[in-house]
C-alpha cells in the first residue's frame, strides 16, 4: 500500500505540468516507493499527456497517467478517489507544485501520524515574476503546530484550504458524497464533505503546497467568477443543502462547516458587488440573500465581513459604491 496518492487534475497545463511533476519526483527511492502520483488529463488537447508520459516511464512504480472525458475538476477528484491506494490523499493543480524539499518531511509526518487530516502552511506565487506573495498559514494558533487537535475542542480556527489539505483517503472513500462534476469552485466541497467523518487534524508549519496566482482565466479572478456565477451558486447551493442535511453532531464541528458555506456566500457577495453598475444586480443580490436568510439562516448569520453587514443595513441600495470601492481596491480584476 502506498503512503500518499497525489491527484493532479491536468487540463491543457504543457507549460506547468513539467514543473509541478519535477517537484514530487525526489532523488530518494524510498520516498518515491511511498508516493502514488495520478496524473489525470481532464479531456485537452495539448502536449500535457506527452510530458507526463515521459516521468511515467522513468517511475513506473509511481506515476501513472489517465486521459479521460472532460469532466471538469470535480469529475478527476472523484476518479482519483475511486482509484486511490494511498492511506493519504492529495490533491495538487496541473499548473501549481510542490516544495520538493519539504516533501519528504511531510512523508515521514505521514508515515508516523495517524491524524485524519494534516494542515500545512502554503505559499502564493506570482505567476508572471515567480515571487512570493504570501504564505498562508493553516492556523492562527502557534501552539496548534506540531500535533494533533480534535475538531470537536474548538481548537481548529479557520477552514484548512484544499492548498493545505492532506487528508485520509478512507474518510473521502466513505464520506458517501460525490463531488460536483462540469463545475468550478468544487475546492469548498472537497474540503467539507469529508468533516462529519472526521475526527482531529494535525497542524504542520511546513510549507508545502505552491499556489500559483495571477495566470489568466483562473477560475477565482473576478471576470471568471462573473462569468461562471451560475456554478458558484450551484456550488454554494450543493454545500448548503450539505449543512442542512447534517447527522447529529458536535455545535463546535457543526460551526466549521457553517463557516464553509459563509466563505461561498462572501463570494458571491464579491460576485454581485463586482456587477453592481448593472440596474437588475440591486435586486438580484436582495432575492438571493433574503432566499439565504428563509432557507439557510445559519449561514445567513455567519459572516462577519463589514461590506456585507453594510450592504443589508441599507437594503442593498449601496451596492454601487461598493462596486466603485472595489474598483479602487482590485483595478487589475476588472481589466
Amino acid at each position: 500500500m502506498k503512503l500518499l496518492t497525489i491527484v493532479i487534475p491536468a487540463y491543457n497545463v504543457e507549460a506547468y505540468i513539467d514543473r509541478c511533476l519535477s517537484s514530487m519526483c525526489l532523488d530518494d527511492p524510498a520516498c518515491m516507493d511511498r508516493l502514488e502520483i495520478l496524473v489525470v488529463d481532464d479531456g485537452g488537447e495539448d502536449r500535457t499527456g506527452e510530458i507526463a508520459a515521459g516521468y511515467c516511464e522513468r517511475y513506473p512504480e509511481s506515476i501513472f497517467f489517465c486521459h479521460k472525458e472532460n469532466g471538469g475538476h470535480g469529475s478527476v477528484i472523484n476518479y482519483g478517489i475511486k482509484r486511490a491506494r494511498g492511506r493519504y490523499f492529495k490533491v495538487v493543480d496541473g499548473d501549481d507544485w510542490l516544495n520538493s524539499r519539504e516533501l519528504p518531511g511531510l512523508l515521514d509526518l505521514l508515515a508516523r501520524e495517524p491524524a485524519d487530516i494534516v494542515a500545512s502552511a502554503y505559499r502564493c506565487v506570482e505567476d508572471e515574476s515567480g515571487c512570493l506573495l504570501s504564505v498562508k498559514k493553516p492556523t492562527r494558533c502557534e501552539e496548534n503546530y506540531g500535533h494533533a487537535v480534535s475538531f470537536d475542542s474548538g481548537q481548529v480556527d479557520q477552514v484548512i484550504k484544499m492548498h493545505s489539505m492532506t487528508i485520509k483517503t478512507s474518510l473521502l472513500q466513505g464520506m458517501g458524497q460525490q463531488i460536483d462534476e462540469h463545475c468550478f469552485y468544487v475546492d469548498a466541497e472537497y474540503i467539507a464533505y469529508p468533516i462529519p467523518l472526521a475526527k482531529n487534524v494535525y497542524y504542520d508549519a511546513r510549507e508545502i503546497y505552491c499556489y500559483r496566482l495571477g495566470r489568466g482565466g483562473q477560475s477565482m479572478s473576478l471576470k471568471s467568477m462573473q462569468k461562471n456565477h451560475r456554478m458558484h451558486r450551484r456550488v454554494f447551493d450543493s454545500l448548503a443543502s450539505f449543512y442542512e442535511r447534517l447527522p447529529d453532531m458536535s455545535g463546535i464541528r457543526r460551526h466549521y462547516i457553517v463557516c464553509c458555506c459563509a466563505q461561498l456566500l462572501e463570494n458571491e457577495f464579491q460576485i454581485y458587488i463586482s456587477m453592481g453598475n448593472r440596474f437588475s444586480s440591486i435586486e438580484r443580490l436582495r432575492r438571493f440573500d433574503r432566499g439565504v436568510r428563509l432557507e439557510h439562516p445559519a449561514i445567513y448569520g455567519a459572516t462577519d465581513k463589514k461590506s456585507i453587514r453594510l450592504l443589508r443595513a441599507c437594503n442593498y441600495l449601496i451596492l454601487p459604491l461598493a462596486y466603485l470601492a472595489l474598483r479602487i481596491k482590485k483595478p487589475k480584476a476588472f481589466r
